[in-house]
């Protein structure tokens, strides 16, 4: 049933595909393997002729003998040009898969959201100390300049916040950017690159 089928559309068709293209245009009726060999009976019954473009095989339908030489020619241009358009997204493929690589190696290289999570617990430690230790001098002094050195704790303490979110929103922007490529899912990723998923992580 498969080799009538897939003979009639190529006949119908009328133009050179690959298995894959087949297998698509019949509406994915058939799986890859059933339309294969489908192809491998029909190119042995001498119905459909096979070219090979470097690891890319491409199919045809038999013309009857009468038609002419121009007629192959064109046949034969179409099998080139449909080969090129191939070689042609492979290579895109391939180059999108690289620049994956460089951004994925780029988040290896930097700070995890666990380790930002940790400095971020350690800088508020060590901020609640210094403004325990800060109010208890206030309560044992009127000295004016306290109150200027809690000031400038709590300007600190802003800019380490801000230091904070803008990292984890920077790490967030690259994670969501490999996302849209990666071929897993966020878990596989976060567990690839080291991150913590617990609470208050990304």
């Amino acid at each position: 049933m498969a080799v009538h089928i897939v003979y009639n559309y190529m006949k119908t068709q009328n133009r050179p595909y690959s298995s894959n293209d087949i297998v698509t245009n019949l509406h994915n009726e058939y799986s890859k393997a059933i339309v294969q060999n489908a192809i491998d009976q029909l190119v042995a019954d001498g119905k459909l002729f096979e070219k090979v473009y470097g690891k890319q095989k491409i199919y045809c339908i038999i013309q009857d003998s009468k038609h002419d030489i121009d007629e192959l020619i064109r046949i034969e241009k179409e099998l080139q040009t449909h080969a090129n358009e191939i070689k042609s997204k492979y290579k895109e493929v391939m180059k999108e898969i690289k620049d994956n690589e460089v951004l994925l190696s780029s988040l290896k290289s930097s700070p995890t959201q666990k380790d930002l999570e940790t400095e971020k617990i350690t800088l508020q430690q060590n901020i609640r100390q210094i403004v325990h230790k800060l109010d208890s001098l206030m309560e044992t002094t009127d000295s004016q300049d306290l109150h200027e050195s809690k000031r400038k704790v709590k300007t600190q303490m802003d800019e380490n916040s801000r230091q904070y979110l803008k990292r984890k929103r920077l790490c967030t922007e690259i994670i969501d950017c490999i996302l849209e490529n990666y071929p897993g899912g966020k878990d596989e990723l976060y567990e690839e690159i080291g991150i913590n998923t617990n609470e208050g992580m990304i």
